[in-house]
């Protein structure tokens, strides 16, 4: 047998052994683990927003009530937010609106595009309204806009309307309601993922 004969059929065997093995395939393999994996994330991240909202839901109609945060009879915007999220999810934060919105330890800032204020957002992050407690100067996004007075909770969009769940915002009590064409479209200067 030649020496070229003895090379061609150490190739394909060689290449048998590769195909048998799976050295081929890993990439794809990983790709589709990797794949399912962020499947997996987004499925567990989308329930627990849900059972935010639901936790939330569940005062509707609770009085708005200064410095109070007692399931059933009464909370204020801040102590509303830093309840739910707590009684839901386990996270537990301030339950002041200017440490909510102030702390970097807080959450992370979402950007609010100037021509559509609801696009970047994702239910459960923290909305941020000014007010006369905090007005600042109404620019969208800087630290220095205000929005400390007022927070609620964005709560996705229904039937193409933009929903938030709050206590308090003028309503004197837990709502849930569409956003458009309200004070807290308008108001709507500053934004925060608490769920990553």
């Amino acid at each position: 047998m030649s020496k070229k004969t003895i090379f061609k059929k150490g190739i394909i065997t060689l290449a048998g052994v590769i195909a048998l093995s799976g050295i081929v395939q890993a990439p794809v393999l990983g790709a589709t683990t990797t794949k399912a994996a962020s499947s997996s994330v987004q499925s567990t991240q989308s329930a627990q927003l849900s059972k935010l909202i639901q936790k939330g839901k569940t005062q509707l109609g609770v009085k708005w009530r200064s410095g109070v945060q007692k399931a059933g009879y009464g909370f204020d915007c801040s102590n509303f937010t830093s309840w739910v999220y707590s009684s839901a999810l386990g996270k537990k934060f301030s339950s002041s609106s200017r440490t909510q919105r102030y702390s970097s330890s807080i959450g992370k800032q979402v950007i609010l595009d100037s021509k559509n204020k609801y696009k970047n957002l994702k239910v459960g992050d923290l909305l941020f309204f000014k007010n006369s407690a905090d007005p600042g100067d109404g620019t969208l996004n800087r630290s220095t806009s205000g929005g400390g007075g007022h927070v609620g909770i964005y709560a996705g969009v229904v039937n193409g309307k933009h929903y938030i769940l709050q206590c308090g915002g003028g309503r004197a009590k837990v709502t849930y309601e569409p956003m458009e064409g309200t004070w807290f479209a308008k108001s709507l200067v500053y934004a925060k993922r608490i769920v990553n």
